[in-house]
């Protein structure tokens, strides 16, 4: 009896140490995932806390915030950090539904462009699209000879009325008036960028020969034979209707008149079966809540719809030591954007509420998209951003 009793008491205080291991070992976890969870809080914060001190090293290193790079990007985040999204994501969702079902882009584009035309200046100042990129020249010099470009393709000189569709804050326009003296005409549909631009073009001095108007380029309120050119940069991508478009456009022309576009186009390499192809080409509409993009031949048809002779078709990107056109992207700005490990640091920040609600989706589904899509699908060929067509009116 007396080792029957011995036992037990050994397996008594083995059970105790044991039951006191168990209970330290539950203790210890707890007491790890506080810690993890304030070292991971502590991460969060300090890395959104230094952001503003390293975009201030980055742009003494690497430029300013509207060169398209890294510095733009930690811009973005510090700018937006208090933002509450969610509102934004919900009405872009159901304009792109709209869209889709009715044809009517209007009303989304026109939302998109509510938060983002600040955002887009921001890293980008004033130059909104594409242009072709050679070494050793600034993206600002770049844009500039594109502004020469243009207007010696447009043919517009210092008696000649001219009308920019879709003009945004009018950059383009302004560059026409002070390359060639011609009085130009912007037309927006959106009130930020009519009273943005109008005070941009009274700043350059060129209030006596540019204005921005409100207006929908499908059909406008000017007289038949207005203007001598018509030109839009980047502007059919977000028409739905090109037969209204180029109707309009061939009405508002003088007999020998000229309509110059330059478009984000659809290439003939463009595979709708690809379900890679389909996947970045639709990423590039539906994140913009534009229509789904041209291929050059419909802008083709459109125009001999209307009856426009086409004067000039050119990839003035396709030349000996251009760069590829998506150039302004893969500077850092791509590769961060493409990370892994980036959204899921948004979302944790967002869930410890280091960052706003729904940052991370409008983060992933309107910078992270289209960014890499427009690299993706330019490296297959399937899109083109350099693609410049002329007609005229006879």
């Amino acid at each position: 009896m007396l080792a029957v009793a011995h036992h037990c008491s050994i397996w008594l205080r083995v059970s105790a140490h044991c039951q006191l291991l168990v209970t330290v070992e539950k203790q210890l976890k707890v007491m790890t995932q506080i810690v993890s969870r304030h070292a991971l809080v502590q991460t969060c914060g300090l890395t959104l806390l230094v952001l503003p001190f390293a975009g201030a090293l980055l742009q003494k290193l690497m430029g300013k915030a509207d060169g398209q790079n890294l510095v733009s990007l930690l811009a973005v985040i510090w700018k937006y950090r208090r933002t509450d999204l969610r509102a934004f994501m919900e009405s872009h969702r159901a304009a792109i539904k709209k869209g889709q079902e009715s044809g009517d882009y209007v009303p989304g584009v026109m939302n998109y462009y509510s938060l983002m035309s600040d955002l887009i200046t921001l890293c980008s100042g004033p130059f909104w699209h594409f242009v072709p990129m050679f070494k050793g020249v600034s993206r600002a010099e770049s844009h500039s000879r594109f502004h020469h470009t243009m207007t010696r393709y447009l043919g517009a000189g210092k008696s000649d009325s001219v009308l920019e569709i879709g003009c945004g804050y009018g950059e383009m326009g302004r560059q026409v008036a002070k390359i060639s003296g011609a009085s130009v005409t912007g037309l927006t549909m959106a009130d930020a960028e009519i009273v943005g631009g109008n005070q941009r073009i009274k700043e350059a001095g060129l209030d006596d020969r540019c204005k921005i108007v409100q207006g929908n380029y499908h059909k406008t309120d000017f007289e038949d034979a207005t203007f001598s050119k018509v030109f839009g940069i980047y502007t059919l991508k977000y028409s739905s209707d090109l037969d209204a478009v180029f109707g309009e456009v061939a009405r508002l022309l003088k007999p020998g008149g000229s309509f110059l576009s330059y478009e984000i186009l659809v290439t003939d390499t463009y595979d709708k079966t690809n379900p890679e192809h389909k996947e970045y080409v639709q990423n590039i509409s539906t994140c913009t809540c534009m229509p789904p993009l041209w291929p050059a031949q419909a802008m083709r048809d459109a125009a001999l719809k209307a009856g426009l002779v086409p004067v000039i078709e050119e990839d003035i990107g396709a030349v000996p030591n251009a760069r590829p056109w998506y150039t302004c992207f893969t500077n850092g700005v791509y590769q961060c954007l493409a990370c892994p490990l980036l959204l899921p640091f948004f979302r944790c920040a967002e869930t410890l509420r280091l960052l706003p609600p729904a940052f991370s989706d409008w983060f992933e589904n309107v910078l992270v998209h289209p960014t890499v899509d427009f690299v993706r699908a330019g490296r297959l060929g399937i899109i083109s951003g350099t693609v410049v067509m002329t007609w005229k009116k006879l």
